[in-house]
């Protein structure tokens, strides 16, 4: 009976203590950081290259043997420098004859023009027909057509002659030469030579039509004109990260929308006064607004992404978490823009959210809290 008495207190005792509620869990600790309005400089980024202003292509005008050439491969130049030059005795030659020409035409003007006068002369006395005071005055006419035409002969022979000695028309850098000394060269020849500006230099870069629409929508945009793209401050990075120091302007932005690349063609100039930027690079070029504007910033710790796209969880008044669908901008540093789905203020969580879900209550430290612990 003993026995049995202790046995039904034991089982009374087990049961009492199955019947008493379960603690409750833990309140999970979130740490959270609140979306700030911050000033910042718009950025825009595209892909472009390198184009010099003026690339220009040296050609021979005449006919002949290259005499020489004074340059080397790859210098400097400067404009007016002598590049080439072409062995010029021919053409000398023909400068002379044209002038003896020329001298010859204004005797026979000369003589031409003193017999007319004394046709003028003779004509009222009857001692010449008309007939013979018009030819007098055809061979004055005549006689003074030929200088003209001899006069263009000397000024032909003279431009022919100058074109053996070819120049460099810009400042540049110049290219290799495709014509050795003794080669004969002319029009039909080709390129013996380019020649390329370097300070400043171009940068092209193709804008979206999507990007362009986006900004022209952009509230922040409007009433500003095309020439406000104008004041935007562009510098470009080169393809191992590094940004080229000196600061360009946008110059030329196209009329119109490529229909074949759905782009608006634009173009910066950026000084280049060191000649480190050359033709053909591919650059990143970045524009900068001048103006300050201000956006809503989100943690980037904080957004997540799932099918439904991008999304934070945010900390209610009450310590409840609720999801916030969000339309993200340009990226800064360790902060996102915010287009729609924030406000100012709202406490969004940073650490701890894989612990978490929508609808459960938490308790929030700050990151400064965080920090310092």
């Amino acid at each position: 009976m003993a026995r049995s008495l202790v046995a039904l207190l034991l089982g009374v005792a087990l049961l009492g203590g199955c019947a008493q509620e379960a603690p409750p869990p833990p309140t999970v600790e979130v740490v959270v950081e609140e979306v700030a309005l911050e000033p910042y400089q718009p950025k825009y980024q595209f892909v472009g290259r390198l184009r010099a202003i003026d690339d220009v292509a040296i050609q021979a005008r005449v006919v002949g043997y290259l005499l020489t050439r004074e340059f080397h491969e790859g210098d400097l130049v400067q404009a007016g420098d002598v590049l080439y030059t072409i062995e010029s005795s021919e053409y000398r030659a023909a400068l002379a004859r044209a002038k003896a020409d020329l001298s010859a035409a204004i005797a026979a003007q000369s003589n031409a023009e003193r017999n007319y006068k004394r046709g003028l002369e003779l004509l009222p006395r009857g001692a010449i027909s008309q007939a013979e005071m018009d030819d007098l005055t055809a061979k004055k006419l005549d006689a003074d057509a030929n200088i003209e035409a001899a006069r263009a002969q000397v000024t032909s022979a003279e431009v022919n002659l100058g074109f053996t000695t070819i120049k460099a028309p810009i400042d540049g850098r110049i290219g290799r030469s495709a014509a050795s000394v003794g080669d004969l060269v002319g029009p039909t020849t080709g390129d013996l030579t380019t020649l390329v500006s370097v300070d400043p230099i171009e940068a092209q870069f193709q804008v979206s039509e999507a990007t362009y629409v986006s900004q022209v929508s952009d509230p922040r945009n409007q009433g500003r004109d095309s020439e406000a793209l104008r004041r935007l401050e562009v510098t470009v990075e080169l393809a191992n990260g590094a940004i080229y120091p000196e600061v360009g302007r946008v110059d030329y932005l196209s009329n119109r929308i490529d229909e074949t690349t759905g782009t608006l063609e634009a173009r910066a100039r950026i000084p280049n006064p060191f000649s480190l930027l050359v033709p053909g690079q591919y650059v990143r070029v970045i524009l900068r607004d001048t103006e300050l504007v201000e956006d809503l910033f989100l943690p980037q710790a904080a957004v997540q992404a799932d099918q439904q796209g991008s999304f934070v969880l945010v900390v209610d008044a009450d310590g409840v978490v609720q999801r916030h669908n969000v339309e993200l901008g340009e990226r800064r540093d360790d902060k996102v823009i915010a287009r729609k789905g924030v406000q100012a203020g709202e406490r969004v969580i940073v650490r701890g959210l894989q612990a978490v879900r929508p609808g459960m209550a938490v308790q929030v430290r700050s990151v400064d809290d965080a920090q310092g612990a």
